[in-house]
């Protein structure tokens, strides 16, 4: 059956709308008390985005959330913004981190902010993007490239998909496209959107992001890719 357009844009503008309202709401206050533990290949990962900056040096954490990697940036005395399309996260994050600068923000807005462009060392964008749409994946990672400077490194995690969500992925009704998820309720809906391997590697590369080394752990895959320069 033939998408209709009007319809996949109604869909796309109301997911937009209602995700913040989502954390707002129904995650921010207890995010932590389920998903605050960090785990070793996360760890890892953050250290090597790290460990690529210079003492002092300045990272962006994109889609901060509660700032649940942030206790490892500042003990390695790196600084971090962070930006939120979440109010009740971001306050959660000030609440635990009142020296920390946040901002809040789409992701998808990254790229037209002239003060962040080319501003910082590196960037994480951790167990979020599951929660864009295919159409925005583009304008995200090439806002990514435009606010890290030159030769640094982007770390970027992918949802494994549980396998009960596989198959809803793999047979979409409209409006969903292939590889989202949509699981109704009273709120507005959970909404994932688990693209393949090649095609992160295709977005990366049409937005000059080079992968430079990926592995898999915590329920996700994990991305360094490297700015030009």
């Amino acid at each position: 059956m033939a998408m209709d357009s009007a319809d996949r844009a109604e869909f796309l503008a109301e997911r937009r709308r209602i995700g913040p309202v989502r954390m707002d709401t129904l995650y921010a206050v207890a995010y932590d008390e389920s998903w605050g533990e960090v785990s070793g290949t996360h760890h890892t990962f953050v250290q090597r985005l790290i460990d690529s900056t210079p003492k002092g040096g300045l990272l962006l954490d994109a889609a901060c959330g509660t700032g649940k990697y942030w206790p490892q940036i500042l003990a390695a005395s790196r600084r971090v913004i962070g930006t939120d399309r979440s109010a009740g996260m971001l306050a959660q994050a000030h609440a635990k981190f009142p020296q920390v600068e946040t901002r809040q923000l789409d992701m998808e807005q990254l790229g037209g902010e002239a003060d962040l462009a080319g501003r910082f060392n590196g960037l994480l964008c951790v167990d979020a993007m599951e929660n864009i749409p295919p159409e925005d994946w583009p304008a995200i990672l090439t806002g990514f490239r435009a606010v890290v400077r030159p030769r640094s490194l982007v770390y970027v995690t992918v949802e494994i998909p549980e396998p009960a969500d596989v198959r809803a992925a793999a047979n979409p009704k409209p409006p969903l496209v292939r590889g989202e998820v949509l699981w109704p309720d009273e709120h507005g809906g959970g909404y994932h959107f688990y693209p393949d391997d090649d095609q992160v590697g295709r977005w990366c590369e049409e937005a000059d992001l080079a992968i430079v080394d990926s592995d898999t752990g915590g329920g996700y895959h994990h991305l360094l890719a490297r700015t030009p320069g």
